[in-house]
């Protein structure tokens, strides 16, 4: 048998897997895992932080939604507390990632040895990780190291996505050990993705055939099972309606007859509209989060509409709202499912057009309500303008070009104000919205679509939280394009006034004069080695964007925002205050009409 140590052994598995970048950030606990991961074919790019890292590795995977993942490496104790948050919001994006990550030698275990999260009992840092992540272990044998990332990686990347962890003590790392072979990982990852129930899609089919104004919401999951085509085939054989929430973005074409819109509490008053109207609505992949559903005010469930819920985590179904059929299942083999068995039943959806037709009429009266926030000219700018121009830059240089969308004002606009030219879009605005995932985000994106740029929309306080993923991107040459909206402020917290008359903490201030402020982004940009461009009229955004896509370096894009920006919603809602408001029906308090 091949003797050597658990850090080679464990190379060599994901080298099998074919994974071909790691994230990480050096540290004395990882040592050992890093001399092996840089001595194989897996390319490993340096964070400036770990958290940078996973943020990385989260978007290298959004950008092919397919094995192999990225791996992300740390050191332990405060090195690995930094990627707590970042795993977070893989783990509520449904992202699979493998983060193998350090730790003292075990002989120290339970006497502080430096960095041990001790105390309570000996090593125990995964229990940070582990209400935030799919799996995540403690390895306390040479002998089984390699047996814990084969399980792990097969959790990541099987069922629903999700980041694991698995920690290994420093001295495990590097005690040689027999290796009998490196396994075939093919025979622990060839694990096909659930069928829907025929039961199940005879009684979809019913529900679809005997409704008048049938809608079909898609979320993440469709992405993550890559059923674009098998959505647009669906949908334009049976003339069947599409909407997406924002996460989903450029799952479906933005200029189909087919296409709705986004409905929710950020997105399209058309999507709304359709939204409250429709009398089945398909679900596939999708969370009803407060945020999709402009909090739970949007559908009509279980009264005047009817639900199919289809999902691939059983816990989603039936979650929020009471369902008719709640299908387990792959987004891409219900739909294969669903189109088979439509067409067998002979359902054509001519019966949709008058449906249709609606919907692109309640559209054209939104596009000419709207279209005088496009106009508006600046200084400074407003987020309208912004991103109607930079949607149309985007599809002038390359379609493809990878396009991710941070927190913050840009939530009320971009879902509808910027037109999508591929399904090269991601987001995190779906449940737990850290911010300035998007900034060391992009490099990941690009790497995963790597003959494309990447570009992202930040607000300046999300680029100010990571903004030294700048740095990362020059070390490395890649095309890398960060617009930052600057308005020297968290305005979306301004909505603080709506409450109290007034907004606290939201503004950043020379606090001796009381003047709006910043550090200059562009000067920023530059020390670190980047280009830097300025930005505040409609009619400088296309050629800046322009100029910062084709540079084929990194650029940040300093765009001067008005802070005073309003709010753009959809929809209105009201947002519980108070603990005695009412919230939700309980399950079984809902009537049918």
């Amino acid at each position: 048998m091949p003797s050597m140590t658990p850090s080679v052994a464990i190379a060599a598995f994901l080298e099998a897997c074919g994974v071909e970048h790691f994230f990480g950030v050096v540290g004395h606990g990882n040592w050992a895992l890093l001399d092996a991961l840089a001595n194989s074919k897996i390319r490993g790019v340096r964070a400036r932080c770990e958290d940078h890292a996973v943020h990385m590795a989260d978007c290298y995977w959004r950008a092919r939604r397919t094995p192999p993942p990225a791996v992300v490496v740390a050191s332990g104790g405060p090195g690995a507390t930094n990627l707590v948050p970042a795993l977070a919001e893989a783990f509520y994006s449904s992202v699979a990632l493998v983060a193998v990550i350090g730790a003292g030698p075990s002989q120290w275990f339970d006497r502080g040895g430096i960095q041990e999260a001790y105390r309570t009992g000996p090593e125990e840092w995964v229990g940070l990780a582990k209400p935030v992540v799919k799996k995540a272990v403690l390895v306390n044998r040479p002998d089984t190291a390699l047996d814990m990332v084969v399980r792990a990686y097969k959790d990541a990347i099987t069922g629903r996505p999700g980041p694991v962890v698995v920690q290994i003590p420093f001295d495990i790392q590097a005690t040689p050990i027999d290796v009998p072979r490196i396994p075939d990982p093919r025979g622990w990852t060839r694990i096909a993705p659930p069928a829907p129930d025929p039961a199940a899609v005879d009684e979809v089919v019913r529900l679809i055939a005997s409704a008048r104004r049938p809608l079909v919401l898609v979320g993440t999951g469709v992405h993550n099972a890559r059923a674009w085509s098998g959505l647009v085939r669906l949908a334009e054989t049976f003339r069947l309606p599409v909407a997406t929430t924002f996460a989903a973005k450029g799952a479906f074409p933005e200029d189909h007859p087919c296409y709705v819109g986004i409905p929710g509490r950020f997105g399209d008053e058309h999507g709304v509209r359709a939204a409250r109207e429709c009398d089945v609505l398909v679900s596939i992949g999708n969370r009803f989060t407060d945020l999709t559903t402009a909090g739970w005010t949007l559908y009509d469930i279980p009264g005047s509409t009817r639900l199919v819920q289809v999902d691939v985590d059983p816990s989603e179904i039936a979650r929020v709202y009471p369902v008719d059929v709640g299908m387990v299942a792959d987004g891409r083999l219900a739909l294969v499912a669903l189109h088979e068995a439509l067409a067998a039943r002979g359902y054509t959806g001519d019966g949709n057009d008058a449906w249709l037709a609606a919907i692109a009429r309640w559209r054209r009266e939104w596009r000419e309500k709207t279209d005088p926030m496009r106009e508006k000219e600046g200084p400074p700018l407003d987020y309208a303008p912004l991103f109607a121009e930079a949607s149309g830059a985007i599809a002038e240089v390359d379609a493809e070009t990878s396009v991710l969308f941070d927190t913050g004002q840009l939530l009320c606009y971009a879902p509808s104000f910027f037109r999508v030219s591929s399904r090269n879009v991601h987001t995190n605005n779906d449940h737990f919205i850290r911010m300035g995932w998007s900034v060391p985000g992009a490099i990941g994106a690009h790497l995963g679509n790597p003959e494309h740029p990447a570009i992202t929309f930040t607000g300046d306080g999300s680029f100010m939280m990571t903004g030294t993923a700048v740095a990362t991107a020059v070390e490395y040459g890649l095309p890398i394009v960060w617009v930052v909206l600057n308005n020297r402020s968290l305005v979306f917290e301004r909505r603080m006034d709506k409450f109290y008359g007034k907004h606290t903490f939201c503004d950043y201030r020379i606090e001796r004069t009381g003047e709006l402020w910043n550090p200059d982004l562009v000067a920023m940009a530059r020390s670190m080695g980047a280009r830097g461009l300025k930005v505040s009229r409609r009619a400088e955004v296309r050629p800046a964007i322009v100029e910062a896509l084709r540079a084929g370096e990194p650029v940040v894009v300093d765009v001067d925002m008005d802070p005073a920006s309003a709010v753009y919603n959809p929809t209105s809602f009201s947002y519980p205050d108070h603990f005695s408001l009412r919230g939700l029906p309980l399950p079984g308090q809902g009537e049918r009409r």
